[in-house]
């Protein structure tokens, strides 16, 4: 079978998906939605936008791994992810192609989202956010699709990850507002949005130094369930 047939076989069932949900493809319409919201209320926050707009710019990865994650879900419930085992693919490879074009996606909508929100991002942090938002996008589609067995699964799985990945610049907003003594985000050091977020407090100050101990946290959250995915799915 040729690469092309492939990759063929697979991108057949990702429209046959997309068809069948397009709720799927309305989660992207939203976060351009929520992006011009945030924008229009840009004079009105004043001190805040910087932390609301990092709060939709998490929406990104989020809503670009759950497409991928949600696909792989309905796979293992409807038992088509065994199929897949007939194309002689590797699992790597199927990997590669299920989140290539989510990442794509990512990179051009970050990359534009400066302009929609109106905010000055030099290009090299731009740069160091697409990195950590494609980490993370990756990171919470394999979360749903490891962690999940049908659909509805996915649904909750998904509600209860993004809520926890929002935690990190959703209390650093708080301990902004309510001028808190004590950074309260600093106990979710452990999670890839909260270096997402220190990373892009250090930017207008050309601080980088959050981005390798960041990159070396996504890193270990997409180890992991790399691993599980292989191990629990393929």
């Amino acid at each position: 079978m040729s690469f092309v047939k492939k990759f063929g076989a697979i991108y057949k069932t990702d429209l046959k998906l997309l068809r069948r949900d397009p709720m799927l493809v309305y989660s992207v319409a939203m976060t351009l939605v929520l992006l011009l919201i945030v924008r229009y209320f840009r004079d009105r926050v004043g001190v805040y936008y910087p932390l609301l707009a990092l709060l939709v710019l998490v929406f990104i990865p989020m809503i670009f791994g759950m497409l991928p994650g949600f696909m792989m879900a309905d796979e293992k419930e409807e038992k088509t992810v065994q199929a897949l085992q007939v194309i002689p693919i590797s699992s790597e490879t199927f990997l590669a192609y299920r989140l290539t074009w989510a990442s794509i996606a990512t990179a051009i909508l970050v990359a534009i989202s400066p302009k929609i929100l109106d905010i000055e991002i030099p290009r090299k942090g731009l740069l160091a956010i697409i990195a950590f938002f494609l980490f993370e996008a990756w990171t919470y589609g394999l979360m749903i699709a490891s962690l999940s067995e049908s659909r509805m699964q996915a649904l909750t799985v998904g509600k209860v990850l993004g809520w926890l990945l929002f935690l990190p610049p959703a209390i650093k907003l708080i301990v902004v507002w309510r001028n808190l003594s004590t950074d309260w985000s600093e106990f979710t050091a452990f999670l890839p949005t909260y270096w997402a977020y220190k990373l892009f407090e250090g930017i207008p100050k050309a601080d980088y130094n959050s981005f390798l101990p960041g990159l070396a946290v996504h890193a270990v959250w997409l180890f992991v369930f790399v691993w599980l995915f292989k191990r629990r799915v393929l």
